[in-house]
């Protein structure tokens, strides 16, 4: 059997398509995002009818088309069957291969598409890696009947429902401690940004009062002789030019005083934080595949 790399074409990225030749080996070819399986259309696929064949021909190429469909199925079955095997040993790549090329040959098969979905999530313990099997998933679930999405929930809910309870009882865990260490920093952030917010002021102040001052003496030195006005003007250009570059850079420092300070109000910026929140998303989504099943 050719190896394929599960991670390159493991879940409902692959499309089936009938009726065109057999790419040669190792050859894919890449439509809207997705990897396209060409498969050979079978003699079933053909416009046939009565009149084109004697009566015994057509029931003998009618015959042929049956068996070779049926061909098809059991070998696609037996696929299955491996990619389950192999999955209970544990050997999830090569489950993941023989459940790809069972849906190849049966796509219309949920099992098939159930069984990426269980390579990829390790049989439905670790969520981490879930989307990159969705197509797969939405695959097996528009192909299961009623009774068969229940049969899934009842073998799968009560570990799912488990794993989504610690979940969210982790993510609590470590929002409140998400909580502490926000309130331990408050303190030091606040100080920080009253401490740069009235440097900048400071300095801002300033630099505009020796502006202004600026402006309002250079135009009125050809109006007077001497340095009277020359002087005056030079020294508040320069002292408006010196606090400037301090005063950009209390600037910058203001911003960032400020930009933690708002950091620091909000739930969720700490690492612990970051990971309670990704954790309720986790739980939240195997709560949603629960209903899914069970609906």
């Amino acid at each position: 059997m050719e190896e394929r790399n599960l991670e390159l074409d493991d879940d409902g990225k692959i499309r089936i398509r009938t009726g065109g030749a057999l790419p040669q080996e190792g050859e894919e070819r890449e439509e809207d995002g997705e990897i396209v399986i060409e498969t050979p259309a079978f003699e079933s696929e053909e416009a046939e009818s009565a009149e084109q064949y004697t009566d015994e021909e057509y029931l003998r190429r009618r015959a042929a088309r049956e068996r070779e469909e049926s061909a098809r199925k059991d070998r696609a079955r037996e696929l299955c069957a491996e990619g389950e095997a192999l999955l209970a040993a544990g050997k999830y790549d090569e489950a993941g291969v023989c459940f790809l090329d069972s849906a190849a040959l049966d796509g219309g098969d949920w099992r098939p598409w159930f069984g990426v979905v269980r390579v990829q999530t390790r049989d439905l313990t670790d969520f981490s890696q879930v989307y990159d099997c969705e197509q797969a998933y939405d695959k097996a679930l528009r192909r299961m009947s009623r009774e068969q999405r229940a049969a899934i929930a009842e073998k799968y809910a009560p570990s799912l429902a488990a794993q989504a309870e610690a979940l969210e009882r982790q993510s609590e865990a470590l929002a409140e401690q998400d909580e502490r260490e926000r309130e331990a920093a408050a303190p030091d952030c606040a100080r920080e940004l009253h401490a740069h917010t009235v440097r900048f002021i400071a300095l801002a102040a300033l630099f505009g009062v020796f502006l202004i001052a600026a402006a309002a003496l250079w135009p009125f030195i050809n109006n007077v002789e001497g340095a009277v006005i020359l002087v005056p003007a030079v020294v508040c250009s320069v002292f408006a030019v010196g606090f400037f570059v301090p005063a950009a850079l209390f600037c910058k420092q203001y911003a960032a005083a400020r930009a933690a300070y708002a950091r620091n109000r909000r739930a969720g910026t700490t690492e612990a934080g970051k990971q309670a929140h990704e954790l309720a998303e986790r739980a939240e989504l195997i709560r949603s595949v629960i209903e899914d099943f069970e609906q």
